[in-house]
């Protein structure tokens, strides 16, 4: 009497390779929880001013949650206002020959959370500002006013500089005061010596 032939038993697989396969599930499925997070909360955006070179321009990129390192580059767009490319090109005001270059936050927001405005947004509001003819007030001002432009610039190029922005409302009300080119500037420099010159002196 013949026997019945025993079943196969079922091909088991390497104990190393279902470790392996299991490992590198769990890591894809962690990268996967990563590449979520960074999307939905690493997303890194604003807009800037530069007051050595009066450019305006937006940025963004991507940072791990958290630990916040950047993990892609910096993509940038030119949002420059026409007053800024008036002055610029009247030299009014003009770049340092050092080339360096200074970024001040105008408004930007980190994954879920809004940044706190900069104070560089109140030069903003006078340079965006617009009369009622619907052209800039300050670039006209400017080529209509270029003596006291010449001054007056330079002024609020130093305190931009110097992140004195909350002192640059008081620079323009003079330069709506006063029309003579020599005596704004002395008034534009006394002003300005003592918001910039004298606290650093202090420090």
């Amino acid at each position: 009497m013949s026997s019945s032939p025993r079943p196969a038993s079922p091909r088991r697989w390497p104990r190393w390779l279902t470790i392996c396969g299991w490992s590198l599930m769990g890591v894809l499925g962690a990268a996967l929880v990563v590449l979520i997070a960074t999307l939905t909360f690493g997303a890194v955006h604003g807009t800037e001013f530069c007051p050595q070179t009066f450019e305006r321009r937006s940025y963004s990129y991507y940072e791990l949650p958290i630990i916040r390192i950047q993990v892609t580059g910096e993509r940038h767009e030119d949002l420059t206002g026409a007053t800024e490319v008036v002055l610029t090109s009247k030299n009014y005001v003009t770049a340092p020959a050092s080339g360096r270059q200074d970024w001040h936050v105008l408004v930007g927001s980190r994954g879920s959370r809004l940044r706190r405005p900069g104070d560089a947004g109140l030069l903003m509001t006078y340079l965006d500002a617009k009369d009622s003819e619907d052209e800039h007030r300050w670039a006209r001002w400017s080529e209509k006013h270029s003596e006291q432009a010449k001054v007056f610039w330079p002024a609020v190029q130093e305190l931009a500089i110097h992140e004195k922005y909350l002192f640059i409302p008081d620079l323009f009300d003079l330069a709506k005061s006063i029309s003579d080119a020599a005596q704004l500037k002395k008034e534009l420099d006394r002003l300005v010596a003592e918001k910039v010159r004298s606290v650093g002196a202090a420090k």
